[in-house]
């Protein structure tokens, strides 16, 4: 097996070797997939978590070509929704790329205001953090930071999430890793609800393949196929129209 690490803005985790299946999760610039075996152009492996911890990582197929065997080991992530790569170390520069929140980056300070990325370009200091740093302790608000963004299925970043995912990454993003998905996020997430307590800001609400994230203890926050978008709307509301919660879990 070789550790390999993502090369690209963000790859897709596949259910099989081909451009036509479908996408499971995915992962982003920096981020490591452990590869067990190659077909063609199309290689199969774990991801593995951004942030080292014992989690389970999603098995699947990756493009070859959106990773690389370079090694040389993350020391900041992007810590905003989105982060530009400058040309040079100068804010008018032409902009190369912009990385998504949870990105991780080799970078070494240029000047006072940059920092360069070997092979990258050049990123403002106000947009990284060294990893295990973080400078959010509510994950609600980084959760809140993504409403308007597109539901993509699999989605992790800033171009669309779902509904485990804006989970996932809100959590990464105060430095607590969980499974991605809704099943397996219900399982292990906190501790469930006794059905006195009333709901808070923080705590999750599961139903059959889906959860959300209570802003207040009256309105759902969640990525959600209705609105095709990350939303906030009144618990009520969402669960006349998907039906009864299965379980609320606090962490």
């Amino acid at each position: 097996m070789m550790e390999m690490r993502v090369k690209a803005r963000r790859g897709w985790v596949m259910r099989k070797p081909s451009n036509s299946s479908a996408q499971e999760t995915e992962l982003l610039f920096g981020h490591s997939f452990r590869v067990e075996k190659q077909e063609k152009s199309w290689v199969f492996g774990q991801a593995l978590s951004p942030l080292g911890q014992d989690v389970d990582g999603y098995k699947g197929w990756m493009k070859r070509k959106a990773l690389t065997e370079n090694q040389i080991a993350p020391n900041h992530y992007i810590a905003g929704l989105k982060a530009p790569i400058f040309k040079t170390p100068d804010i008018k520069s032409r902009v190369l790329r912009l990385l998504p929140l949870g990105a991780q980056v080799n970078a070494a300070q240029a000047d006072d205001t940059f920092y360069h990325i070997k092979g990258e370009g050049y990123i403002h200091r106000r947009h990284i953090l060294p990893l295990g740093t973080y400078a959010q302790t509510d994950f609600v608000a980084i959760a809140e930071a993504h409403i308007g963004l597109p539901y993509v299925w699999g989605g992790m970043s800033s171009d669309g999430l779902d509904c485990s995912g804006l989970v996932q990454t809100s959590l990464r993003a105060i430095g607590r890793d969980c499974l991605r998905d809704a099943g397996p996020q219900e399982e292990s997430l906190g501790r469930v609800l006794k059905a006195a307590e009333p709901l808070r800001r923080g705590d999750l609400v599961f139903w059959a393949g889906h959860v959300g994230i209570m802003r207040t203890a009256e309105t759902l926050l969640h990525a959600n196929a209705f609105h095709m978008a990350v939303a906030c709307e009144p618990l009520k509301l969402a669960i006349a129209r998907i039906g009864p919660p299965r379980r609320l879990r606090r962490l």
